[in-house]
């Protein structure tokens, strides 16, 4: 009886269009909400959420090598935010 593998697929966060929008926009959309509030702006906690937002899935912010004991394949798996992101669909506690 054949067995099933998992196969990993790696994801490209740095491509998708989400990352690209807030990566293109952020210090602005920080900074106009900061113009409209008096200054005062948005929570540090959802200026927070999405700078980590831009670190996940991306190998230069980290990564696990992980190595089949049986035929040696390795691979990166890039750390995931374990925020509100789409691919982490988590809550930070």
């Amino acid at each position: 009886m054949a067995r099933d593998h998992a196969m990993y697929w790696p994801r490209h966060a740095e491509a998708s269009v989400l990352h690209v929008v807030i990566r293109q926009h952020l210090d602005d959309f920080l900074r106009t909400a900061a113009d409209r509030a008096d200054g005062a702006g948005l929570p540090e906690f959802i200026a927070r959420e999405f700078r980590e937002f831009l670190t996940c899935g991306v190998l230069a912010h980290g990564f696990a090598r992980v190595r089949c004991g049986r035929c040696a394949l390795e691979r990166l798996v890039p750390f995931s935010c374990n925020g509100l992101c789409p691919s982490c669909s988590a809550v930070h506690q």
